[in-house]
Order: C-alpha cells, then sequence, then structure tokens
C-alpha cells in the first residue's frame, strides 16, 4: 500500500490539494525586519506555501527565521569540525537551553529534561515511574495512542494496573464540573497515577488542568505521603497556545514537543518534573551529564543530582537542532505568551462560530475559550473525517484529521494565520456542504 493510501484509510490524512481551487488570497506584504508587534511580520517569519493555506501546524510547525538560522549556524560548525565543536559546546548549550525554557515556562530549569518528541518524554515518564504491583495507573479514554501504549508497557513491567475512564459525555456540551467530578468518582486506595491530556486532539476538549489539581490536593491531603496520587500530564497541544506557567498547572510531570505550537526545531520536546516529585522517577537512558559520569568515575558531586541531569537521554544526537530550541522558546517570547494565546483564542473562536452555523456540519469542539484551545474537530455526516480533508485539499487548505478510533477533520488556526483565512475556510466549507 502506498504510503499516502496508508494515511488516507488511517484517518491521518494531510496531503496536498488535488483538485483545482477557487482560492484567490492577496499577496502577503513583505517585511524586511522582524516586528513581533505585528502579526502580519510574525507570518513572514516563516517559509510556508501560502499558496494553500496552512491550517495543520498543530501537526508539525514550519521553522520561523530565527531557528532556520541558529540551525544552519550549528549545522555549518559541525561540518566544519564536528568533535572539536561538539567538545566545545556540549555541556554548556543544553544547560543554557535549560535555563531560556525555565524562564518560558516560569519554571526552574534543574526541573526540565530535554527530550524529542512528547513521545519520548512521556515514555520516560512512564517508565520510569517507581511503581509496583497493584498500583493504579488512572488514564482516560480520550488519549493517543503514545499515552495509553506507553502506560501499558509500564504496567507489563511493574505489575500495575491501568483504569480508562471518560472524562465527558458529549465534548460539545462538556463542563469542569463534569471532568472534575468523574476523576474524583474513579479514584479508588491504589490510585497513584493520573495520568491526563491538557487539550486533546481528538475532540480539541481542553481540560481544566488546574481545577483537576486542586481536586487531588484534597484528596492527597487526607493520604499518607507514601500514597500520595502524582499528576502527570500531555501537555503538546496546550504548549504555546495557552498563557500560564507551567509550574502553576498543578501537575508533577508535564511532557510536550516543541516542535508544534512553540514552532522549534522539529526533533525537540521537554519533560517538566517538579521537585518534590523527582523521588517517584528513574532513569531510562544513560544521560550525557557530568553528574552521572563523575558519579560512575567515583567522582560524584556532594549533591543531588537533578531530574535534568538524570533524566535527558544521553547518545549523540541530531545537535544542530536541538541546540538551537532556545530559539524557538525566545521567539515565542518576543512576540509574548499572552499575544500568542489571546491571537490564536481569537482565531479559533471566529472559526468555530463560522462553523457552528453551517448547516449540515457538527462541531465537536466546545465553543467556550476555558474548554477549548487551537484544534477544532467536525464532522459532516456521511462522509469520513478523510474525505473531508480531500475535499478541503481540493480548495487549497491543508486540514489534518484525528489518528483516533473514532475520527474527525480539524482546522487549528495558529500565530500564521489570518482572519481572511479562516473566514474563507467558513465559505469553504459552507460551499462543500451545499
Amino acid at each position: 500500500m502506498k504510503r499516502r493510501n496508508f494515511l488516507r484509510n488511517s484517518g491521518q490524512a494531510v496531503g496536498i490539494a488535488m483538485t483545482p481551487s477557487i482560492l484567490r488570497m492577496p499577496p502577503d506584504p513583505i517585511y524586511t525586519e522582524f516586528d513581533p508587534r505585528s502579526w502580519g511580520s510574525v507570518r513572514s517569519q516563516f517559509l510556508l506555501n501560502h499558496d494553500n493555506i496552512q491550517m495543520a501546524q498543530m501537526l508539525f510547525a514550519s521553522h520561523p527565521k530565527q531557528v532556520r538560522d541558529a540551525i544552519e549556524s550549528h549545522r555549518k560548525a559541525f561540518d566544519e569540525s564536528p568533535a572539536e565543536y561538539w567538545e566545545e559546546l556540549g555541556f554548556t548549550q543544553e544547560p543554557m537551553i535549560c535555563e531560556v525554557a525555565a524562564e518560558y515556562m516560569g519554571v526552574q530549569p534543574e526541573e526540565i529534561v530535554l527530550t524529542d518528541s512528547t513521545t519520548q518524554g512521556l515514555s520516560l515518564l512512564f517508565n520510569g515511574l517507581k511503581l509496583k504491583p497493584g498500583d493504579v495507573i488512572l488514564s482516560t479514554k480520550h488519549d493517543h495512542y503514545v499515552t495509553d501504549k506507553a502506560i501499558e508497557y509500564a504496567c507489563e513491567k511493574k505489575g500495575s494496573q491501568n483504569i480508562q475512564i471518560p472524562e465527558y459525555d458529549d465534548p460539545a456540551l462538556v463542563t469542569v464540573d463534569e471532568v472534575v467530578s468523574k476523576i474524583r468518582q474513579a479514584i479508588t486506595p491504589e490510585t497513584r497515577i493520573l495520568a491526563t491530556t491538557w487539550v486533546h486532539s481528538c475532540t480539541g476538549v481542553k481540560l481544566p488542568i488546574r481545577d483537576i489539581a486542586a481536586m487531588l490536593e484534597e484528596v492527597n491531603n487526607r493520604r499518607n505521603d507514601e500514597d500520595r496520587i502524582y499528576f502527570c500530564v500531555d501537555g503538546v497541544h496546550g504548549f504555546g497556545n495557552q498563557d500560564h506557567d507551567i509550574s502553576a498547572l498543578g501537575c508533577d510531570f508535564f511532557a510536550a514537543g516543541t516542535h508544534k505550537w512553540i514552532c522549534g526545531p522539529r526533533g525537540t520536546g521537554i519533560l517538566w518534573g517538579k521537585k518534590n516529585a523527582w523521588h517517584m522517577i528513574q532513569p531510562t537512558v544513560p544521560p550525557f551529564k557530568l553528574y552521572p559520569y563523575m558519579e560512575w568515575m567515583g567522582q560524584a558531586p556532594n549533591r543531588e543530582a537533578t531530574l535534568s541531569e538524570m533524566l535527558t537521554p544521553g547518545g549523540f544526537h541530531a545537535y544542530d537542532h536541538l541546540w538551537a530550541l532556545d530559539e524557538g522558546f525566545k521567539f515565542q517570547m518576543e512576540i509574548g505568551r499572552d499575544r500568542i494565546h489571546q491571537r490564536i483564542r481569537d482565531l479559533n473562536s471566529r472559526l468555530k462560530d463560522g462553523i457552528s452555523k453551517i448547516p449540515g456540519l457538527k462541531l465537536y469542539t466546545p465553543m467556550s475559550p476555558q474548554l477549548s484551545a487551537g484544534i477544532n474537530c467536525f464532522e459532516m455526516p456521511g462522509v469520513s473525517a478523510a474525505e473531508m480533508v480531500e475535499k478541503l485539499h481540493g480548495e487549497k487548505i491543508i486540514a489534518s484529521s484525528s489518528p483516533y478510533r473514532i475520527s474527525y477533520a480539524r482546522l487549528t488556526p495558529s500565530i500564521i494565520n489570518t482572519e481572511e483565512e479562516v473566514d474563507y475556510c467558513i465559505k469553504a466549507l459552507k460551499s462543500i456542504c451545499s
């Protein structure tokens, strides 16, 4: 089976336009310098093909100019003298990246583990949890395949149990109380881990993480320390479009890729762990860090190792990408986390309002920004998600579909999009449904 057919049949089609389109968008203005206060200038930092409307950046983002430039600078240095360049920056560049990431996230640098994806972060997390036979990981029926499998692997190794629950009945009508109460009712004395996803890529629902954390705090206050429940969050689809310090969310561990909403280098990500939860996790991959190396040499520093030192996977990496990650976070901070959040909120509210008024379309994502972020899932009865994506591609709109057992079409406006593009998507959907 050809790859394109495989993706189409599995509900993950993100291909190219197949038929001529009536799309006539005005040309983008040319900006000679980056002005983070101008959304037009922000858009110009990306080498995107604007012959198509790019509404799938949440899947895999384009690099902005300063990230591209940093990648090229590192690549050139490695090509010229790889061993010398690695020896020069091998033990200083990643701590610097953690410092920049910590500033963006509102956490401490030593709490950050650098990974290559959400998948790797979740795998390091669940595989490393110190669980024992009989312990329960409480997760949900809305999580991604990767979360399900990482938990499954961990439970098989440690004799623990995974219990999955639905957090809501109808995503479009979800409420904070519904989510929190369903989780609370499912907690048992054996529950040691709660695993959730901040923003569900299957429905677009954004979970009330702070409210869930507040409920868990009440539960933990009535437990002994050894029975404490640890809160683990897959945060990738809120990371880069929400205005929250990660330290203030209330979770214990947080995993996210940085090549989606953060617009960082492809093949990068983070895993964050609150300091008072470090004891619950152990390393999986030997790190290339001075502390574990000196410990191996019998010369361990007279202090405890940090999470960053113990969990960041060692081995040689695509350093030209990894070492450019600081520029992704700097790009976000130059624009402003609050401004990005408001921009994405406005574009997505505009899109949802338009979709909700189209006869023949069902919007599954909540209208309220309190319970949604940048992913908008919808369905036309009798038309599969893959077929809808192809129809949108025919109108030169690059959409995606959710890779779940039940799949919906998705449009995901981000900082590279305009109001005019959102309006065109609404018009194209009206035409498709007519």
